[in-house]
């Protein structure tokens, strides 16, 4: 298997992390680009962006949600 493939970048974990919306953003390009057909039989390049896409979100910082309902004065 090729040292540089996407793969292998996620499993050596030398993707680089972007900021949080950066990085939302890619997940969703990402994600945009698959079909559920192709995850079938995947290519090497589909197995690359679905590891590269788990690994992002993984790697994803938590977002806090706030309530706007409850109202605290």
């Amino acid at each position: 298997m090729d040292k540089n493939s996407k793969y292998m970048q996620v499993i050596n974990q030398e993707l680089e992390l972007l900021g949080t919306f950066e990085s939302l953003n890619k997940c969703i390009g990402l994600a945009r680009k698959l079909s559920l057909t192709d995850l079938i039989s995947p290519s090497s390049r589909t197995t690359g962006e679905v590891a590269e896409l788990i690994y992002r979100l993984q790697n994803l910082a938590e977002f806090e949600v706030l309530d706007f309902n409850h109202n605290e004065a």
